[in-house]
């Protein structure tokens, strides 16, 4: 499950890595209408001052070239990690890490071009807003009937996987029942879900205005929407189309070779289609540029040339400067809150990581205490009186315990809440299943599977406890 987690993880961070690269990083900074978030002036391609901002270009995309190899690096390093919490814990921080510093050279290059800017005497103007009328709304490109079936077929595979998993689908292979397979599919599916909602908003998105012609604006807005659209639809495809194959080729034979095959496969078309994306985009941007005849210079209202602060504009959602998609306001109240959330849930993701780390590095163990039985982890899980035992019984191989997690943990080294245990709902289970033995308890209201830190220690819990039941 290690190597298979990193695996998943690589895909999703990876090609946004490269995504923040393309799009941030331009090898031709004279065919954009913005450089690292400043808007782009007839000034800043004359005499000198076109050497100094190809000098900024050159420096930072370096920089960016670098922290992508380095990343790269690091990727392949983490898949050699076994332990799933500090696997997953090095990840998340990999993933904030990694994007945090490949946006810094563009941060830097931000500032620079702000003062170039100031230092040339280049004024924002008065600020002019161009309404087009007759294009007030949005041009819509997304078609739902494209969109539905890469999120159906995703669904399917979930729906088919937790069948397995449930065993109400038959199948003889070393990772049903374990919900796995459901786990990925629906680490996917969000995914899709995700993508197609980010989609649906860009696709929602009022027109922008580059031009006094409304024609020229209608056409514009098309061309960069349908382009978004055609690649949403390819990636959603591609997305499931690797989900099912990695799904029917576990069942049938699991392999982490054919996996990292697999894997490296659907990053190169990813990778390509992104490309493509890219070059289309900026296609479309060079066939307008000399259509341009309206521009707002709103550099002032962009920190860093990636965060929207504008309390004149009473818009929440607004189209990213840099990229693709959208983003908020941050002056607008509700924008406040969306920021915060997003804070308030990485502190919190972060903090199940510390705790789920703290709960697998801690050992499970068993004491007597007063004539009752304390299963103590990270508190006092359960306290079983004797009194309320009705048998006890010390079994030597928990392997033989076909185990279902309905609540609680489910670690290669703990298992511990509400079970299933061999088709009996709702037993309670507080054992280490690399230990070997367990202690099965029955109460008149339940039954519970513990173990404690070790084989011998279980085993003397056991001897202690038995002269006490009848």
């Amino acid at each position: 499950m290690g190597i298979l987690f990193s695996i998943i993880i690589c895909v999703c961070i990876l090609p946004v890595l490269f995504i923040m690269f393309f799009m941030l990083y331009p090898k031709s900074w004279k065919k954009s209408k913005l450089i690292f978030g400043v808007t782009a002036r007839k000034e800043y391609a004359e005499g000198q001052t076109s050497e100094i901002v190809s000098n900024i270009c050159l420096k930072r995309r370096g920089q960016a070239l670098k922290i992508l190899i380095g990343s790269l690096i690091i990727a392949v390093v983490l898949i050699l990690f076994r332990n799933f919490i500090l696997q997953t814990t090095v990840w998340m921080i990999y993933a904030l890490i990694s994007t945090t510093a490949m946006g810094l050279p563009f941060i830097l290059g931000n500032k620079e071009m702000k003062s170039l800017k100031k230092s040339l005497g280049l004024e924002a103007g008065q600020k002019i807003t161009y309404t087009d009328f007759n294009n007030a709304g949005a041009v819509h490109t997304l078609k739902l009937s494209k969109i539905l079936p890469p999120n159906i077929t995703g669904l399917l595979i979930v729906i088919i996987a937790l069948l397995m998993d449930l065993k109400i689908i038959p199948i003889s292979t070393g990772i049903a029942g374990k919900f796995i397979c459901t786990g990925i599919s629906v680490i996917f599916l969000l995914t899709e879900f995700l993508i197609t909602a980010a989609a649906y908003i860009m696709d929602s998105l009022k027109n922008e205005v580059i031009s006094s012609d409304s024609a020229v604006n209608a056409n514009y807005n098309r061309a960069k929407k349908k382009n978004l659209s055609d690649f949403t639809v390819i990636f959603l495809w591609v997305h499931v189309i690797f989900l099912g194959g990695l799904f029917v080729t576990s069942l049938l034979y699991y392999s982490e070779i054919g996996l990292l095959i697999s894997v490296f496969a659907y990053l190169i078309i990813l990778m390509a289609g992104i490309l493509i994306f890219i070059k289309r985009d900026r296609k479309i941007e060079s066939r307008y540029s000399k259509e341009i005849t309206v521009s707002e210079d709103e550099d002032d209202y962009w920190i860093f040339g990636l965060i929207y602060y504008n309390p004149n504009n009473k818009r929440l959602n607004v189209k990213k400067r840099v990229g693709v998609g959208g983003t908020v306001n941050l002056a607008h109240p509700f924008g406040k809150v969306i920021y915060a959330f997003i804070v308030l849930m990485m502190l919190y993701v972060f903090g199940s990581m510390i705790y789920l780390g703290m709960a697998e590095a801690t050992p499970l163990k068993l004491r007597i205490s007063e004539d009752t039985l304390v299963c103590h982890h990270l508190s006092d899980d359960y306290v079983i009186d004797f009194d309320s035992i009705n048998s006890i019984s010390l079994g030597e191989d928990v392997d033989s315990l076909k185990f279902y997690k309905i609540s609680g943990f489910g670690m290669d080294n703990i298992l511990k809440g509400i079970y299933s245990v061999d088709d009996n709902a709702d037993c309670k289970v507080f054992l280490n299943p690399q230990n070997g033995n367990y202690i099965k308890i029955e109460t008149d209201e339940l039954t519970y599977y513990v173990g404690s830190e070790t084989a011998e220690e279980t085993s003397e819990i056991f001897s202690a406890i038995r002269p006490y039941i009848n």
